[in-house]
């Protein structure tokens, strides 16, 4: 039987679905509510930096990630709006992404007037 996430409203099989307060969620969105990506946690940032170690950090990237820094690569900074709107993606995608590679050192957000704007770390 198919159920409907209750967050994004994708398609799952009912044993695959996880309750949390009365609702429905798929695996992602109930990890996204129980453990919602932080962009400053110096834990993670340690524990990217002993993964990386002797890597090539963009090497590691998904598909996803490298889209997103190839895109303030070309602009050298960008707002989450205009990535949001020019990417395809959700708030809560770019969100998740960012935070790990804020966790890898290789983006960054700063603040320049009243706009937030990702740039290359």
């Amino acid at each position: 039987m198919l159920i409907q996430c209750t967050r994004c409203g994708k398609e799952i099989e009912k044993q695959q679905g996880y309750e949390h307060q009365g609702k429905t969620f798929c695996e992602d969105c109930y990890m996204d509510l129980l453990s919602p990506p932080k962009a400053c946690d110096p834990w993670a940032v340690h524990s990217a930096q002993t993964f990386l170690k002797g890597k090539d950090k963009f090497s590691t990237l998904t598909p996803q990630q490298s889209k997103i820094v190839n895109y303030i690569k070309e602009r050298g900074e960008a707002t989450a709006e205009e990535m949001i709107k020019n990417l395809n993606l959700t708030e809560e995608e770019l969100r998740r992404e960012f935070a790990s590679l804020r966790h890898m050192e290789i983006l960054r957000g700063t603040k320049k007037g009243d706009k937030i704007l990702y740039i290359l770390f």
